[in-house]
C-alpha cells in the first residue's frame, strides 16, 4: 500500500456530502487567502508526499483561482489534471478536488474554482489551534528511563489527541541530543509520557498516549499523538479550551459573508461567523458533554510509614539548574513520577537567582557547567545573596573536576553521577538521605 494511503483516509466519494454553493466556496477561499492559511497540494495516484502551497488569486469573473509553491516540487499538475487540496478552517480539515488549467509563471498553477468542499477528517471532533505568538509546548517520552524524547511546539489539541512540530529530541537512556526525523517515532509507538504544558488557561497535563502519524512539512518535523488516559479534570479542561476556540465541535460547514468593499478592515481572525438571514434558526450555544466515566486501576493500599514518606516527598521543594531545556523537563519529570511535586526550574544562574529569593527551598539540583558558568560559581553567587547555608545543593558530576572534588569534601556541595541509568540506584536514595526522608 502507498504511503498516502494511510495520510489522506477518508477519502470522500463523489456522492460525498459538501459545500456546493459557489458563494459559499468562494467564501471559503477569500477566508483562506486572507489567514495566508496553508494548503496541501496532492495529485490522485502519485506516490509522493503532499507538498504545501499558498493561494495568490482569486478571480470570481473567470472562475480560477492561482496557487503558488513555495519551492520547485518534484512534479507538477499539467493541463486538465485534477488535483486534490487539503486545509485546515474552523478547526476542521477539509479537502476540494480542481482541474489544472496551466501554469501562468514559474512556481505557479492555475485551477479552475472547486465544485464542491467535503470533510477530510481523520479524527472525531474538532481540534483547538495554536498561534505562533502562544507558548503551548510537548513534550513527550517512549519511558522516563529509555527510549527518545521529543519536545516542540504544540500546533493544535483535542479530545482524542495533539500534533507537535518538533524542535529537539535526546536519547533518553544516554542524554544524547538527535536530529529530528521520521526514524525516531514511527505510528503505532506508545509513549509513557506526554506533558501539555504552557497552554492558556489550562493548567499542566501529564497524559500516556501513541505515536498515530509522522511527516516533514515545510516547517519541520511534524509528530500526531493519540491519548490514551484523558479523564477526570484534564478532560473538561480540553472541552472548556475547544468550545471557547472552536465554534462547532461536531463536523458542519460554517456560513461565511463575503468581503465587500464597503467592510470595514478586519482584526484578528478574518473569519465571520455571521448565519445566513432567513436559512435556518440560530442554533442552541453547545453544551460541553459530561465525559463518560472510565474506570480507573484499582487503589494501591500504602502502609502508614509509605504514606509518610510519600508525603514528606510532596513537601520537599526542590530547584532544578539546567541549562538545556530537554534535558531539564526530562529530569523534573522522573523526580515527579518519584513523587517530588515540589520541582521549580531555572536554565541559568540568573533565574535560579530569582528562585531562590521567591521560593523556601530545600535543595538545589544542577548540572556541573550550567551555560558560561560553572557550578561552583553558581553556588558562590547564591551564597553571597542570601541562600541559606542549611539548603543542600547536588551537582551532577559529568566530567573530572579538581575544584569540584575538593568542594564536596569541605562540605560545600555532594558530587552525583549524571549518567541516566544511576537515576534510580543513586540520585534518588542520595536526595532522600539529604532531604531527611531516609529513616
Amino acid at each position: 500500500m502507498a504511503w498516502f494511503d494511510v495520510f489522506k483516509k477518508p477519502t470522500p466519494a463523489d456522492t460525498t456530502p459538501g459545500l456546493r454553493d459557489p458563494e459559499q466556496i468562494l467564501a471559503y477561499l477569500e477566508c483562506l487567502f486572507r489567514l495566508g492559511s496553508e494548503l496541501l497540494m496532492h495529485l490522485p495516484g502519485d506516490t509522493l508526499a503532499p507538498y504545501p502551497v499558498v493561494l495568490d488569486q482569486i478571480s470570481e469573473g473567470k472562475g480560477t483561482f492561482t496557487i503558488r509553491l513555495r519551492k520547485q516540487p518534484p512534479r507538477e499538475p499539467g493541463k486538465g489534471m485534477p488535483t486534490e487540496f487539503w486545509f485546515n478552517l474552523d478547526g476542521l480539515r477539509f479537502l476540494a478536488r480542481a482541474e489544472c488549467l496551466g501554469r501562468p509563471s514559474p512556481l505557479k498553477n492555475e485551477f479552475r474554482l472547486p465544485d464542491c468542499i467535503s470533510h477530510a477528517e481523520r479524527r472525531g471532533g474538532g481540534r483547538a489551534r495554536f498561534n505562533l505568538r502562544e507558548k503551548a509546548q510537548v513534550l513527550a517520552l517512549e519511558s522516563l528511563f529509555e527510549g527518545t524524547g521529543l519536545s516542540g511546539k504544540l500546533l493544535n489539541l483535542g479530545r482524542g489527541g495533539c500534533v507537535f512540530r518538533v524542535e529537539k529530541a535526546i536519547d533518553v537512556r544516554t542524554d544524547k541530543k538527535l536530529a529530528p526525523s521520521t526514524s525516531l517515532v514511527r505510528p503505532g509507538r506508545a509513549l509513557g509520557l506526554i506533558r501539555l504544558k504552557e497552554i492558556p488557561n489550562v493548567s499542566l497535563m501529564d497524559l500516556t498516549g501513541v505515536v498515530t502519524h509522522c511527516e516533514n512539512r515545510s516547517e519541520g518535523l511534524v509528530v500526531g499523538l493519540a491519548f490514551t488516559s484523558l479523564r477526570g479534570s484534564d478532560a473538561q479542561a480540553i472541552d472548556r479550551l475547544l468550545l471557547a476556540r472552536v465554534p462547532k465541535v461536531v463536523p458542519g460547514f460554517t456560513w461565511k459573508r463575503r468581503r465587500t468593499e464597503e467592510d470595514p478592515p478586519e482584526e484578528g481572525s478574518a473569519e465571520v461567523w455571521v448565519a445566513p438571514e432567513a436559512v435556518a434558526p440560530p442554533e442552541p450555544p453547545l453544551v460541553a458533554e459530561e465525559p463518560l466515566a472510565i474506570p480507573g486501576p484499582p487503589p494501591i493500599v500504602l502502609s502508614e510509614a509509605e504514606t509518610q514518606r510519600l508525603l514528606k516527598r510532596c513537601s520537599r521543594q526542590i530547584l532544578l539548574v539546567v541549562e538545556g531545556d530537554l534535558e531539564r523537563e526530562f529530569l523534573a519529570a522522573r523526580l515527579r513520577a518519584e513523587g517530588f511535586r515540589g520541582i521549580h526550574e531555572a536554565r541559568g544562574w540568573l533565574p535560579a537567582a530569582h528562585k531562590t529569593r521567591k521560593v523556601a527551598l530545600d535543595l538545589i539540583l544542577m548540572n556541573q557547567q550550567v551555560g558560561p558558568n560553572t557550578a561552583l560559581e553558581i553556588i558562590d553567587s547564591l551564597r553571597g545573596n542570601g541562600l541559606a547555608d542549611e539548603v543542600r545543593v547536588v551537582v551532577l558530576k559529568q566530567q573530572e573536576d579538581v575544584r569540584l572534588t575538593l568542594a564536596s569534601k569541605a562540605g560545600k556541595l555532594v558530587l552525583m553521577p549524571a549518567q541516566p541509568e544511576a537515576f534510580k540506584e543513586v540520585l534518588v536514595p542520595g536526595l532522600e538521605e539529604l532531604l531527611g526522608l531516609s529513616g
